[in-house]
């Protein structure tokens, strides 16, 4: 069997990363210790941080960010990240992870927002409390 791609591990990223590139059109394996649904995502409780809010800003979660890292995160990393964050909760929705919805939201598709630790603004999605299960389950399938 030859691929273009060897991924060593199957936890989000690496799930994300073979997704990706072989929706690019690479062939990729994936090695994984066990079976591809077992790693410790499946575990993670929390969420993940976005700007999906209107009054947000992608600005005020780089400044949160690099406050709560208290001088210990690279601006440029940050930055990276934050501005990709709502693509890739767009993205992570479009694969059918399903994030917990708004009650409020009558159409039923706005996400249900919450804040943790350093957030001024509510910006983290999450599935009840098993966001973890809930990407990666969508991820291996």
């Amino acid at each position: 069997m030859s691929c273009d791609v060897l991924i060593l591990g199957s936890g989000a990223a690496g799930l994300t990363l073979a997704l990706r590139l072989a929706q690019a059109g690479r062939q990729v394996t994936v090695v994984s210790k066990t079976r591809l649904e077992s790693g410790s995502t499946l575990w993670a409780q929390g969420g993940i941080s976005a700007v999906l809010d209107e009054g947000d800003s992608l600005e005020a979660h780089v400044q949160d960010t690099l406050v709560a890292g208290v001088g210990l995160c690279d601006e440029k990393a940050v930055r990276f990240t934050v501005e990709r964050g709502p693509n890739a909760i767009r993205w992570l929705v479009a694969q059918g992870v399903g994030f917990t919805r708004d009650d409020d939201d009558p159409s039923g598709r706005r996400l249900h927002l919450t804040r943790e630790g350093g957030h001024s603004h509510r910006r983290v999605v999450h599935a009840a409390d098993s966001t973890g299960r809930a990407v990666a389950t969508p991820l291996a399938s």
